[in-house]
């Protein structure tokens, strides 16, 4: 949530460098949108993303991101996902 699009993908890039292709596992965590879990989710989700874009540095410079697509632009396969609420 902190990284920018090329920064991620710059990640990416290095992990696959560093990791065996037939054991290595790669752990992501981060912050994203919670619109189908629940409405409590879903008001935290808007609100940070209104400070995030009013006041980045109130919220740490994070902001909500989805993983899934970078990881599957760079043909990674996702082994497990959870999400957690807030």
């Amino acid at each position: 949530d902190l990284l920018s699009e090329r920064d991620m993908y710059a990640v990416l890039d290095s992990a696959e460098r560093a990791l065996d292709p037939e054991k290595g596992l790669l752990l992501l965590a981060g912050i994203t949108w919670g619109w189908r879990d629940s409405a409590r989710t879903a008001l935290t989700t808007l609100l940070w993303e209104a400070v995030y874009r009013v006041r980045p540095q109130t919220v740490g410079g994070c902001r909500p991101q989805r993983l899934r697509p970078y990881l599957e632009a760079k043909g990674w396969r996702v082994v497990r996902s959870q999400r957690t609420l807030p």
